[in-house]
């Protein structure tokens, strides 16, 4: 019984060695958790005064794992991945739109602040050069940076089928893992180094997809994405796949299995595809909308005022910006849900002078509840408008949205007014002449004027055309001032006074009984008439996004960028501080702590040498009743 005694021990000792070597040899194996034998005694055997012990034996070698803590390390990683991977993704976007004079704010500038020496020099060529050179400028940077936009999207969908792939790789190696582990369970023994393996892989997946798991009891591991989609159940796993779904609004979307049932996206709660995924639906769709609000406004605002004029021909203006074609309104609406397209849905420029500077940077979702009947949602805000037959168009945000007589019960249409406008940016006038600079109207001051007056501006509006047989008179009154003879109006130095027609803007105190007269300025030398040249470069100034005037129209695209920035850099440095903290505590409780190992190999060591020097004793004693009997 005592050699038996002996072995047990040095059995024992010697199996705890191993582990301690093995959690030393391991100590840089990331995943790996510390291992540590649990011993316990023999039962004893009874002799005749009482019971003696048989040894000791190995009940079982355990992990030091605790699964809470794994989980909010776990938890805490896919938060800061998803944050991390948005950041870096919106430092490429940044970089598309530098200030300074590589950026679409210097261009749109130097095409606006262009006009101002035709003003002074309408006939000077190279003044009327310069606009053409400033615009196509401007109208190649838009070009240039939707095309770079769309390439972004292009790489951000690779980074996302290539996240899709990788987690499949992921769940199919983890069914797998699952059959070995419940295979040597099934034996009888923990497999702590393939449990260490699951685990490493699930938190590898977990940086991808964040994921809930489950144990059986056969101890496999179900594995949810998504709230409680199975990627992996027991031995199999169902693959995810991506789409560009129109039903989801052109939004990239993640599905599960064959028939691609769609994963919620609010569900992807973190992980590197909710970033990336954050990133292609949402701040590259603003970013490009907000740059095509931009580039549909400067073109609609200029065509309209350009047309209002005469070129040096005394041609009527033509778009000075090429219009954009009918394929554009069509190709901008799409079916969201619904089997029929509405045949008459359509959307259009409004033809009201503020319409360009009333645009909202949004898509806009017209939905059907009923035969004539529904709303027009702008999707930025949610903000909505009701209509009900017989109305057949309705006019939002200097949009008019037509055919909505036309749309079946449960049908949502989307439509897009600016994602392509930046791209589609090109200047439509080829000669310097074609520059509708001088304006169709013309003043002059009555002989006898004795107040100190000036005439500052005239033009013609954009889209307005005289409804006054011409010429028309404006006549200083006490209290202010008729026209035509109408009713009198209050004057104000500097103020424009708009007809339908003109808008004449004069300085100075005016004299009771004098007189200004506009008319038409067909036939005339068109030489030094620079009315429509005046309104052109004011245009400038105009407020005509969010409050910006168009002049600074590239404020709200950078603001944009710059903004979700800034969220994105404080949400991934205090994500990563989070995760980091829940790394070291798993670690601390998890990992191999080499002085803690190197007392247990000296503890283990000691009692392994001690249990040889018993079993040297047995011996000794073995072969002295051997020596004493056998004689």
């Amino acid at each position: 019984m005592g050699f038996n005694v002996g072995v047990t021990a040095l059995r024992a000792n010697m199996a705890a060695l191993q582990v301690v070597g093995h959690n030393i040899a391991n100590v840089n194996t990331p995943g790996f958790s510390r291992q540590h034998v649990d011993l316990q005694q023999v039962p004893g055997q009874k002799f005749g005064t009482g019971y003696f012990g048989k040894g000791v034996q190995v009940a079982s070698v355990d992990r030091a794992f605790n699964q809470f803590l794994t989980r909010e390390a776990n938890l805490s990683a896919a938060a800061a991945e998803s944050a991390n991977i948005r950041f870096q993704r919106l430092q490429t976007l940044e970089q598309l739109f530098p200030m300074g004079e590589a950026g679409v704010g210097h261009q749109l500038n130097g095409f606006l602040n262009a006009w101002a020496d035709t003003v002074a020099s309408p006939t000077n060529q190279t003044a009327r050069s310069v606009v053409l050179s400033r615009a196509e400028e401007f109208s190649n940077r838009l070009n240039q940076t939707a095309s770079q936009l769309e390439e972004l999207r292009a790489t951000t969908r690779v980074q996302i089928e290539a996240g899709i792939e990788q987690a499949n790789r992921l769940g199919a190696s983890i069914a797998q893992l699952n059959q070995r582990i419940v295979d040597a369970y099934a034996g009888g023994t923990a497999p702590n180094d393939l449990l260490d393996q699951r685990d490493r892989l699930v938190a590898d997946l977990n940086k991808i997809v964040q994921v809930n798991t489950l144990e059986a009891d056969d101890r496999s591991l179900t594995v949810f994405v998504g709230g409680s989609v199975p990627l992996v159940l027991g031995v199999r796993a169902t693959p995810l796949v991506g789409s560009e779904s129109v039903s989801a609004e052109g939004r990239y979307t993640i599905g599960f299995g064959s028939a691609g049932a769609i994963i919620n996206e609010d569900l992807l709660a973190g992980g590197q595809l909710r970033g990336v995924l954050a990133f292609y639906n949402d701040d590259v769709a603003a970013v490009a909308t907000q740059l095509g609000r931009l580039a549909l406004s400067t073109l609609e605002l200029t065509n309209r005022q350009h047309r209002a004029g005469l070129d040096l021909n005394g041609n009527q203006g033509v778009d000075f910006f090429r219009a954009l074609p009918a394929s554009y309104f069509t190709a901008s609406v799409s079916v969201v849900s619904g089997s029929v397209a509405p045949p008459g849905v359509s959307w259009s420029i409004d033809s009201a002078a503020a319409a360009p500077a009333s645009f909202q940077a949004s898509d806009y979702r017209i939905s059907f509840t009923a035969a004539g009947t529904g709303s027009i949602t702008r999707v930025s805000d949610g903000h909505s408008v009701a209509f009900t037959p017989p109305a057949t168009d309705l006019t939002l945000d200097g949009l008019r949205f037509a055919g909505l007589n036309t749309g079946a019960p449960n049908t949502e249409v989307l439509v897009r007014p600016f994602r392509g406008a930046a791209a589609a940016m090109a200047v439509n006038l080829s000669a310097p002449s074609q520059l509708a600079l001088a304006s169709p109207v013309v003043v002059a001051a009555t002989a006898g004027n004795s107040g100190n007056v000036q005439v500052e501006a005239l033009h013609r509006p954009a889209g307005q055309s005289p409804p006054f047989t011409l010429p028309a008179t404006i006549a200083f009154v006490a209290g202010g001032y008729t026209l035509n003879g109408g009713a009198v109006q209050p004057f104000v130095s500097g103020q424009p006074i708009v007809a339908n027609g003109f808008s004449l803007t004069l300085r100075g105190s005016p004299a009771v009984g004098d007189s200004f007269t506009v008319s038409d300025a067909a036939g005339l030398d068109m030489r030094q008439n620079a009315g429509n040249a005046q309104a052109l470069l004011a245009l400038r100034d105009l407020d005509a996004l969010d409050g910006y005037t168009l002049s600074d129209g590239y404020i709200p695209v950078f603001a944009s960028v710059s903004s979700s920035i800034q969220v994105a850099q404080a949400e991934s440095d205090f994500a990563t501080r989070v995760a980091a903290q829940a790394e070291a505590v798993r670690a601390n409780q998890s990992g191999v702590n080499l002085d803690e190992e190197a007392a247990r190999l000296m503890q283990f060591q000691q009692a392994y040498q001690a249990s040889a020097r018993y079993l040297q004793s047995i011996q000794s004693i073995f072969e002295t009743l051997l020596a004493t009997f056998g004689r």
